[in-house]
């Protein structure tokens, strides 16, 4: 990363490596899939979105990820854990500690990596949101994905905003460790877009 940095022309103080990755298939992906197979307007969920585990292939994905880190030269493993509060990224993130030998005190559970908040939305499929919620549909198509912000819920720009706060505490006490970062999806995507400098 600081090589990247300073050719980009932004700081260089970086983690020598950072490593942004999505948590493994979760039973809410599963359930999301069969609903929207079946064109069920909800996702039939036992578990609120923060307690989803990961689904048996996730675990498999999860141990993968710790078997693929723990393989890597002792000098190029992770130094530094961070984690979305949410069951199935810390799931993730555990079974990479535990591959790499380590107990979960290299793990730091951050609440700003969570999930992106989906407000009123959550659970709704496609389907159910283009039924239940036409207004807020046609709002969404208006003003795209990036900018709209379901009622009680965050834009793809709220979490750009509170994942700028993490990437201040990376170049302020992450210089030169080598830092994986485990949460969600629009974590991935939004953390690319500022290493990046998207527009």
């Amino acid at each position: 990363m600081s090589e990247k940095s300073a050719v980009a022309g932004v700081s260089t103080q970086w983690p020598e490596r950072l490593w942004v990755v999505r948590h493994g298939q979760s039973s809410g992906n599963v359930a999301r899939d069969v609903a929207e197979a079946h064109g069920h307007a909800l996702i039939d969920l036992e578990h609120r979105d923060a307690d989803v585990p990961l689904s048996a292939l996730g675990e498999r994905q999860a141990h993968a990820l710790g078997t693929w880190m723990s393989g890597l030269p002792q000098r190029e493993r992770p130094t530094v854990v961070l984690c979305s509060p949410y069951v199935r990224a810390r799931q993730t993130a555990t079974a990479v500690v535990r591959a790499l030998g380590h107990g979960d005190d290299m793990l730091s559970i951050d609440e700003r990596l969570r999930e992106k908040e989906f407000g009123v939305l959550d659970r709704y499929t496609t389907a159910g949101i283009l039924a239940t919620f036409p207004e807020l549909a046609e709002q969404r198509k208006l003003v795209g994905k990036f900018y709209f912000r379901p009622p009680g819920g965050e834009s793809w720009c709220d979490v750009i905003f509170r994942l700028r706060a993490v990437v201040g505490d990376l170049q302020r006490n992450h210089v030169g460790a080598r830092v994986l970062i485990v949460g969600h999806q629009v974590i991935v995507n939004c953390f690319r877009y500022l290493a990046e400098r998207m527009d």
